[in-house]
């Protein structure tokens, strides 16, 4: 089977094409790793996935969402993240790992001042953010380059910037969220430039041999936000530029309050949209904007969203609509699932059933809420 065949991400082989797309773990402490953090990857990494990408981590205090998520903002989060590094790589038989870098800009509830590219409305926090001078924007170049620095030195086998659905980085590619005149803002050449200026910085820190990834929207599903087209020049110009891989998201947050009839299930954003794929929801919902890219690229893509079983990847990898497949929910349920597939075991379908109570149980840390009913239920009547 081609999922379980090796394949690289620039310079970086992965031993086989299954992703853990990055979720908010909640378990740090104060934004340090711990050993609560530490059994949770090490549990990823026994499981058989090629690559791990870990939850958002803020490159400045700033772009923190809860103490919860980690850190990368000074040297002093090194230590805890090396920890992190080569717990999955003593564990996870030749697995790697890339670390998230993230901003939360304006779509952080719990800080005071938001800040975004632009000026422009919020319907899902319902606020206006304040625009970011050059020299935040600056700053905030220089925060992600010596993110990646860190996760180098820390003992990282790459990066992935979080640049989907509304976040700090995503509001800069957006033409929704993006209004600027100067040269951060426009047309898409202007929206992309922020994304070179921190390659060529990392550059200047980590070298050329250091894969960095970025996961983007194809579709924004907002009125005047990216669409599939918009996104084929986004990405020529990041892969140009030497972005290793990309993944594929769509949504934005401000969508979530769109109506169902406006947008239907396109929408991969709104809960609603993601309980029940293959009712409200198509499984595989990003791959046919994911094929379209792939088309205009040379770098790997990565498919995320509504991948449920392990025909379905197989027939996403043959027909080439990307290179790897990614999953966050179903391994939230069950991270030995690239074992399980392996063996034959169980079945070809996912255990998750995409109800998104992984999400509403954040405050003990992302975990399957179903899955704890189930096994308390089963305790209770043994």
């Amino acid at each position: 089977m081609i999922s379980f065949s090796p394949k690289k991400i620039g310079n970086l082989e992965i031993k086989n094409r299954f992703v853990r797309s990055a979720t908010f773990e909640a378990r740090a402490s104060d934004c340090y790793v711990n050993e609560k953090l530490i059994n949770f990857y090490k549990t990823l990494a026994e499981g058989g996935v090629g690559l791990i990408i870990t939850g958002a981590v803020a490159v400045q205090e700033s772009g923190l969402l809860r103490p919860e998520g980690m850190g990368v903002y000074n040297d002093d989060f090194i230590l805890g993240l090396k920890n992190l590094a080569d717990t999955v790589h003593n564990h996870g038989n030749n697995c790697k790992i890339a670390l998230q870098l993230q901003h939360f800009g304006n779509k952080n509830p719990f800080t005071k001042e938001h800040v975004a590219p632009s000026a422009v409305y919020s319907t899902f926090l319902k606020n206006t953010p304040r625009e970011m001078s050059i020299n935040e924007i600056n700053e905030l170049i220089e925060a992600f380059a010596q993110g990646i620095r860190r996760a180098k030195d820390a003992g990282f086998d790459a990066v992935q910037f979080h640049a989907a659905h509304g976040w700090l980085l995503s509001a800069f590619l957006s033409p929704y969220t993006n209004i600027r005149t100067d040269e951060y803002g426009g047309n898409t050449e202007n929206r992309v430039r922020i994304f070179e200026d921190i390659y060529e910085r990392a550059e200047d820190l980590v070298g050329t041999d250091f894969p960095i990834m970025i996961k983007y929207n194809a579709d924004d599903y907002v009125e005047g936000g990216i669409d599939v087209e918009e996104a084929k020049s986004i990405a020529i110009r990041l892969s140009k530029k030497g972005y290793a891989a990309l993944e594929i998201s769509g949504g934005m947050w401000d969508a979530l309050l769109r109506s169902e009839e406006d947008l239907g299930w396109k929408i991969a954003m709104l809960p609603e949209s993601r309980i029940s794929v293959g009712t409200i929801n198509e499984p595989a919902y990003n791959v046919p904007n994911a094929k379209e890219i792939k088309k205009v690229v040379d770098v790997p893509i990565i498919a995320i969203g509504g991948i449920n079983s392990l025909e379905l990847v197989e027939q996403i990898l043959n027909e080439e609509s990307a290179d790897f497949i990614a999953f966050s929910r179903p391994l939230i349920r069950e991270p030995n699932l690239p074992n399980r597939w392996f063996k034959g075991e169980g079945g070809s379908e996912v255990e998750c059933i995409y109800c998104n109570a992984c999400v509403r149980g954040m405050q003990r840390g992302t975990h399957c809420i179903v899955k704890e009913k189930e096994e308390k239920k089963a305790k209770k009547n043994q």
